[in-house]
């Protein structure tokens, strides 16, 4: 995949080389889903890992929250 910019297909649309225009147009589109796609499986994978941090911490800590409801109807 070379790396086109919309500047070069606006140069090949002028010069009139409509082949080039819309490999132009597709490769331009191309990278665009590609860094699109990458930004995605970031955020999915930033969000699995979020949740299963947030479940880890959840499973490991509801003996102590239990405790300190317990402690604190007690006290009142």
């Amino acid at each position: 995949m070379s790396e086109t910019t919309v500047s070069d297909v606006v140069s090949l649309a002028f010069g009139g080389d409509s082949a080039g225009v819309k490999s132009g147009i597709n490769d331009v589109l191309q990278q665009k889903i590609m860094v699109a796609l990458e930004n995605k499986k970031k955020d999915i994978a930033s969000s699995f890992f979020n949740k299963h941090s947030a479940q880890t911490v959840q499973a490991e800590t509801p003996e102590t929250s239990t405790e300190t409801n317990e402690q604190e109807v007690e006290t009142s």
